[in-house]
């Protein structure tokens, strides 16, 4: 392996959707921050689907164990005018002889400017691969090298690296949810399901417009269930995750039901919040007469209110066709 000095990495992180526009760039963003505060001190740069660290320490585990990483490289970070010494050494580190087979391979970034622009791509594999054939005798070998060498430009830098380690998106732990009733966290496209869940009694939050590693990171901390209509972010294994596949709230909800094979409790339904997920209280109605429609007072039923919102709560004609639509 390449000697350091101070310790680089090279991290690629899976943005999809939204989360690739340049202007916006959560995810990579979201793991800038994370890394700085677990890292204090270190160098963070970052660019579309990737971020890079250099370090005044080993962090090769800390990092691939942050939500939201596919996966981590340590490397060396050299100027392209230098490329050529560094995967010559690099090849040398690892004792390449005549029985060595290697292979080169090589990413852009998404600069179009410096010197790693002005040659392309074959024709540097090739000048790299007569370089380490030169100076160790090692054959080129693209389907079953025993050396690959691994480098990412971008402008007059190369990242150089010898080494993927995959992060814990790509290879888990897949967290246990919390024991007892399952909690859920439902993403952005997941709203009326979500509404359908409290309604039965089970704890479930909504995001809105955060990072795909922010979304994982939260179930991770607090033992939820994600469900997601996300293809990408479903393949997480970070956290327990349910693609919903059906598009109706109702079917959707029938379906988490199904897969998870809950039967939910009578006894829990409107103890939550719809629109928040807080717990529901009853209260006398003289505290909230004011707030009721006439035609609710003095009915002498129970009145529910959100102790997170402060939403009011009621059994009306609503309650029984909301019944009627969450019964199998």
């Amino acid at each position: 392996m390449l000697s350091l000095g101070v310790a680089t990495y090279l991290i690629r992180c899976a943005e999809t959707g939204r989360e690739q526009q340049a202007r916006l760039g959560k995810l990579r963003n979201d793991l800038a921050r994370v890394i700085a505060e677990r890292l204090p001190g270190a160098h963070i740069e970052t660019a579309p689907g990737r971020v890079v660290v250099e370090a005044g320490e080993a962090a090769e585990d800390v990092l691939a164990a942050l939500p939201g990483v596919s996966s981590v490289s340590p490397c060396a970070r050299v100027p392209f005018d230098e490329l050529e010494r560094a995967i010559v050494e690099l090849a040398r580190d690892h004792r390449a002889t005549a029985s060595t087979t290697v292979a080169i391979r090589i990413r852009r970034g998404g600069e179009k400017s410096g010197a790693s622009a002005r040659e392309r791509r074959p024709d540097l594999v090739r000048r790299l691969a007569h370089a380490i054939t030169a100076a160790t005798g090692a054959r080129v070998d693209l389907s079953r090298p025993e050396l690959e060498i691994g480098i990412e430009l971008r402008g007059d830098d190369a990242f150089v690296f010898d080494r993927i380690v995959h992060g814990i998106d790509r290879i888990g732990p897949m967290t246990p949810p919390a024991a007892g009733e399952p909690r859920f966290v439902a993403d952005q496209m997941l709203g009326r399901l979500a509404a359908r869940l409290r309604l039965l009694g089970y704890d479930t939050l909504t995001v809105f417009d955060i990072a795909d590693s922010e979304v994982t990171r939260l179930a991770a901390a607090e033992g939820r269930i994600l469900l997601t209509r996300d293809g990408p972010l479903a393949q997480t294994r970070a956290v327990p995750v349910h693609f919903v596949q059906a598009t109706a709230p109702r079917e959707q909800l029938a379906e988490v039901l199904a897969a998870l094979q809950l039967s939910p409790d009578p006894a829990r339904q409107f103890t939550r919040c719809t629109r928040c997920n807080a717990r529901l209280e009853p209260v006398e109605e003289a505290v909230v007469r004011d707030r009721l429609p006439e035609g609710v007072r003095g009915r002498e039923q129970v009145i529910l209110r959100c102790l997170g919102c402060d939403q009011l709560y009621w059994h009306g004609s609503h309650v029984d066709r909301i019944l009627a639509e969450l019964a199998p």
